[in-house]
Formats: structure tokens, sequence, C-alpha cells
């Protein structure tokens, strides 16, 4: 069954007692992602903005695995929360080998309602943060010469959403970051791929997406997607351990789309 974890999973991509940091990880597929890695053997850094029971949750799930694991509360977007997670992260593990900037926020409205307060969140949420996990750990990534970093992309930063403008937006840029972060760390043996998952299977806010209850969403996807059903959280986490793996250190600034052929379909 997909998104069925144990403890006995077979690591093929050799990510056991590696460390990952993985932003927004409370639910969804961030969860999936930690969960994935941790029955990989590997310690595991879960972050969540506020909700400390979720993240508990994840963090008991991960420990079941046999996972060691750690939580830290705070908005990825905020420099300092970035450091604490560094400087916590250092302390319980002593580095950090892989990170998966995915904490976003997306918020519909069109052109004329968008404020200089919604565009701020949006570009501050997934671009600058991505930028400040790098600042934070890429250092050291280069010094150990080895180091695996993903960003949570989206169809709206290839094709833009006229509902979207601040988030199609922060993704955009967060496509032209992956790739220039992949050109500029290569030498030092880090690579830098996205993962656009369209539209997955996950339980969505209806303060950010106004009418997509799960019936739509499953209606939507058979129009829409080439596999005519949405993908699961997991698939998405297998994809992420792909990227991680030892044997994918020739792939970088690529855009992995696990999205069931809806990017293709358009």
């Amino acid at each position: 069954m997909v998104g069925a974890y144990d403890s006995g999973m077979t690591d093929e991509f050799g990510i056991a007692g590696k460390t990952l940091l993985v932003t927004g990880s409370g639910r969804n597929i961030g969860k999936a992602i930690v969960l994935e890695f941790a029955a990989r053997g590997a310690n595991v850094v879960i972050n969540a903005r506020s909700n400390v029971d979720e993240a508990n949750e994840v963090k008991r799930e991960a420990e079941a695995l046999g996972a060691k694991a750690l939580v830290v509360l705070g908005d990825a977007a905020d420099k300092a929360t970035v450091l604490a997670m560094k400087t916590r992260a250092e302390e319980a593990f002593g580095h950090v080998d892989i990170y998966v900037s995915n904490a976003a926020r997306r918020l519909h409205k069109d052109f004329w309602e968008t404020t200089d307060e919604d565009w701020d969140l949006h570009l501050n949420q997934q671009l600058t943060a991505s930028w400040h996990l790098a600042k934070a750990f890429a250092p050291g990534m280069r010094e150990r010469g080895w180091g695996r970093i993903v960003h949570m992309n989206g169809p709206d930063g290839w094709i833009g959403g006229p509902t979207r403008i601040p988030h199609s937006t922060a993704k955009g840029g967060l496509r032209t970051l992956t790739r220039s972060l992949a050109r500029s760390l290569g030498p030092y043996g880090i690579t830098v791929n996205d993962i656009n998952p369209g539209l997955a299977k996950t339980v969505r806010d209806p303060s950010t997406h106004p009418g997509m209850t799960p019936d739509r969403s499953e209606r939507y996807a058979r129009e829409t997607i080439a596999i005519k059903r949405q993908p699961e959280p997991a698939e998405i986490a297998w994809a992420c351990a792909f990227l991680a793996a030892e044997r994918s250190g020739a792939i970088t600034g690529a855009a992995l789309h696990v999205d069931g052929g809806q990017f293709m379909i358009g």
C-alpha cells in the first residue's frame, strides 16, 4: 500500500545515518518525507510554524520507526528560526546532510484584491526562506564535500496563476534559485533539485483553497491528470529520497514532476 512505512525498509539509497531537515513537516507532504527518511535510518529534524501537537505526532511516528527525531517550531521565512534550526540540529546530530524546503503558503486572490502584504508573505515564505536555508546549511555541506537540497515547487512556477500571483512568482523565482544554486554548489558535491508534486492528495486548508473539497480534488484529478488520481504524499517522499541518494550525485538543477502527468497535459 502506498504510504506504509516500517522500520525494516531496505535503504537502497544510502540514507541511513544521515540527518534530514524538512520545513513545514507537521503534515501532508512534509510529514511523509520525514517518515520516508526515518524508515530508512536517517535522523530527522521536524519543523512546523506553530502546531506543536502535529509536530510532536510526527516525531512520535518517526521514533516508532527507529529514528532519532527533533522538533523545532517557527516560521522558516524568519532567518532567526532557520539559525535556531541549524543550532539545535547540530547540537543533536552534529550537522545536516539533507534539507527539504517545503513550507509554503497559498492564498487565492485576483490581482485587484492582492495586497503588498500578500506579496511579501509569499515571497518570504517560499523564496527568501529557501535562501536563508542555503546560507545556513550549504557552508557545512561544502566543508564535508556532500549535500542534498530539495525545493518543493509546483506548476504555478512554470505557468503562473491569475488568482495566485504572489505564489506563482515565488515558485518561479524558486525554480531560478534552484538552477543557480545547482551551478554554484555543484563543485562541492552538493546537488540542488526541485520536486513538483502537482495536485497531491493532501489535507487542504479551506481558507487558502476555497471550494477545493476532497471530492472536487478527486474529480479534477480524473479530468486533468494522466494517471487519473492524485499522487500520494508517500510517492513524493520516495522521489525526495531518490534525489538524496548517494547515486543521485549527477542529478542537479533538475525539476522532477511527481504529478501523475498533470504538467504534461497542462
